[in-house]
């Protein structure tokens, strides 16, 4: 058995190995290993060493770590992390800092798996990206949105990663190509969150270009086609607020506004409509 190495460390080993073996198996992972042989590996946790992939493992009284090579891996069962859905809350709230810091952690740990099917590392990275584009930190969101469409065999995966690069190609008042890209997404797509997205980004760079009717239109799509897509409701309603204004009309700008306020009070878009609606005429 070449691809495996085992190591078994029983109680008689000193208190500092087993914490250093704790450290190196990250804690509150639990995963198993599912072979291309069919067998399956119970562990408390991996980490990856070159081609290796070393996993703990608990037989009787002793605890260990025994490794495969990645090519003998069919998957490994890797459970959802819990840090997707509190980034996914971050980002809601406009707060790219926190959402950046919980992230993290989480793509650096996954990015050692990456080749491996089962893991997590391109929905987390995802979320790294659109931290970043909120620091307005566009190269580096760049950087790793290349890096996902490189490494996804998922295609709205790769189109995900294509869209958050639009906030920043509209700050470079580079519009054509931001267009471009909500276009392919929104042509391709067959994603509710892809396409709620891809409408958002459209509405945006028609509202930086002033043109108000195509960013009522593409605003309105989220409202209309995809109103569970919770995270794209607040922006789009803002939005669509603003290309009203720009219409000047001014009932639907107040409507959209009282809307966004009355049933996403806690998004960071509320707090921006409430002083939107103090400067409208009464």
């Amino acid at each position: 058995m070449s691809s495996l190495r085992l190591m078994f460390h029983t109680s008689r080993f000193t208190i500092s190995f087993i914490v250093l073996l704790v450290s190196l198996v990250r804690p509150g992972y639990s995963q198993n290993i599912l072979l291309k042989s069919g067998q399956t590996i119970e562990t408390k946790g991996l980490r990856r060493s070159a081609d290796m992939v070393m996993g703990k493992v608990q037989v009787g009284a002793s605890s260990g770590e025994v490794g495969y090579q990645a090519s003998t891996i069919a998957k490994i069962d890797f459970p959802q992390p819990a840090q997707l859905k509190t980034t996914e809350g971050f980002l809601g709230q406009d707060d790219w800092k926190k959402a950046l810091a919980e992230i993290r952690p989480v793509v650096k740990y996954y990015e050692g798996f990456r080749d491996i099917p089962g893991n997590w590392w391109a929905q987390a990275a995802l979320l790294e990206v659109s931290a970043l584009t909120g620091l307005q930190l566009d190269k580096e969101a760049e950087t790793l949105g290349d890096e996902i469409r490189k490494n996804s065999t998922d295609p709205e995966t790769a189109r995900a990663a294509q869209l958050q690069l639009v906030p920043g190609l509209v700050r470079k008042d580079n519009f054509e190509k931001a267009l471009q890209l909500c276009d392919a997404a929104i042509k391709d797509s067959t994603k509710p969150e892809v396409l709620a997205e891809a409408w958002v980004r459209k509405g945006d760079a028609f509202l930086a270009q002033r043109q108000w009717d195509g960013a009522v239109l593409a605003y309105l799509h989220v409202p209309v086609f995809f109103e569970t897509e919770k995270r794209w409701m607040p922006p789009a309603l803002l939005g669509g607020a603003r290309a009203f204004r720009g219409l000047e009309d001014l009932e639907r700008a107040k409507k959209s506004l009282n809307d966004l306020t009355a049933d996403y009070p806690k998004s960071a878009q509320a707090e921006i409509a409430r002083a939107e609606l103090q400067k409208l005429p009464k």
